[in-house]
């Protein structure tokens, strides 16, 4: 098991290759912006993995891996292209800084053992992201997750995500979260000054992404069909970028740089 030392470099090391494919993923510049170069330095490339659990622990099948596609089709990230299946026990929890956890109706209680791995993995830096495949229907799911997160990181509770911050603008500019519902129209967190340790999304990303052996998309998302499941898209790219940037693109000369340079409102 690497040390916390050991998860810190190997995030500040994803943090700079990460980010600096993504901030300059777009050849247009500005004015008096300086020349860059992004074919000089390595892709980044990484897995997502998913967590597994007893039970339905994966209500949208292919999800991730559209996940992953989508995010090697867009920026300099080289996602693995199968995902990655963990066990909150498994050491291997630890070999990126990104969990996604998928459920619906309810989520079992994990051993002792996994939930001190859970809460090992968010302090050396690591961010889980629970996706509620319910759609914002069944209350069952978000009980759980709370549940799960008073055991494992006593004090913290979710709260509502801030508008402003910059998980909306690691890559694109999302004025709005979106799945394949619209359950609400902010995503859930718990954060310590200011980074997110777990994210939580009511409007099922995993149902918006997910596509047959056909390539044909699984779900409808309603009410806003096609446009909505690319803001859905969109963000599920800006929270890979945000899982291996942190909070690179906070620094306001780069945010500035970003929005002279691309257009994606």
């Amino acid at each position: 098991m690497r040390t916390k030392r050991q998860i810190s470099r190997r995030t500040w090391l994803l943090s700079g290759c990460a980010c600096t494919g993504a901030a300059w993923a777009t050849p247009t510049r500005a004015r008096g912006q300086p020349t860059f170069n992004p074919t000089s330095f390595e892709p980044l490339r990484i897995a997502l993995p998913q967590l597994q659990y007893p039970g339905r622990w994966n209500p949208r099948p292919n999800a991730l891996r559209e996940w992953g596609l989508e995010t090697r089709l867009r920026t300099r990230v080289e996602v693995r292209r199968e995902p990655v299946i963990v066990r909150a026990e498994d050491p291997e929890l630890f070999d990126t800084p990104f969990l996604y956890v998928a459920g619906e109706a309810g989520l079992p209680a994990a051993s002792p053992r996994g939930e001190a791995q859970l809460r090992r993995f968010v302090d050396l830096g690591g961010i889980i992201i629970f996706d509620a495949s319910d759609g914002g229907t069944d209350p069952g799911f978000e009980r759980d997750v709370r549940a799960l997160l008073h055991r494992a990181l006593p004090g913290s509770e979710l709260g509502r995500l801030s508008a402003e911050h910059v998980l909306y603008r690691s890559f694109y500019i999302v004025n709005r979260p979106m799945g394949r519902t619209r359950a609400a129209d902010h995503l859930l967190a718990i954060q310590e000054e200011g980074r997110i340790k777990i994210l939580f999304i009511p409007q099922d990303l995993g149902g918006s992404l997910a596509r047959n052996a056909e390539g044909v998309h699984t779900h409808p998302c309603l009410p806003g069909g096609a446009m909505q499941r690319e803001w859905a898209t969109r963000l599920a790219i800006n929270i890979v970028l945000y899982a291996t940037c942190t909070d690179y693109k906070s620094d306001r000369a780069h945010v500035e740089t970003l929005l002279r340079s691309r257009r994606w409102r």
